[in-house]
């Protein structure tokens, strides 16, 4: 059994215990994220989605985001541009998500080399501009997944 180390809360959601599931791209696709919750976890997040790209309405990354049945329901977010940011941010909590999650801490080449994910631990300028934009874009609390830094000689957290 999970126990509740210590209530936990994110705006008007109160988690029912401390385990949380991170977002996991390729793996924590909706039926894992089900199963996550039915065994108890406290909060389950969406795979890391593209903001621009789910602007876009491709159909893979709706099916990614998708969240029915999850309570809170918690999409990921990343990108660099503060416009797509914002609107992926929109058509997210349009779709019933609960709370943005804010990815900062993905390491893979393919998202850093795009200046986003981590490598916008190497920019903070850039980083609060994002922040702000999502935040202003939503009426859902905002959340953020980050890393301590860059590198080691980069902790700025």
């Amino acid at each position: 059994m999970i126990r509740d180390a210590e209530s936990l809360s994110i705006g008007p959601h109160r988690l029912r215990n401390s385990v949380l599931l991170a977002p996991m791209s390729g793996v924590s696709d909706l039926p894992f994220r089900r199963l996550a919750d039915e065994l108890g976890a406290g909060l389950v997040v969406s795979e890391m989605i593209a903001s621009e790209e789910l602007v876009r309405e491709r159909p893979d990354v709706r099916r990614r985001a998708a969240g029915e049945g999850l309570s809170p329901f918690v999409i990921q977010l990343a990108g660099r541009e503060a416009r797509w940011m914002a609107e992926g941010a929109r058509v997210a909590e349009a779709a019933g998500a609960d709370i943005i999650d804010i990815n900062m801490g993905c390491p893979a080449r393919e998202v850093t080399g795009k200046l986003s994910g981590s490598a916008l631990m190497r920019d903070l300028d850039q980083a609060l501009t994002l922040i702000e934009a999502v935040v202003a874009a939503v009426n859902v609390p905002v959340t953020l997944k980050m890393r301590m830094g860059w590198d080691r000689d980069c902790l700025n957290a």
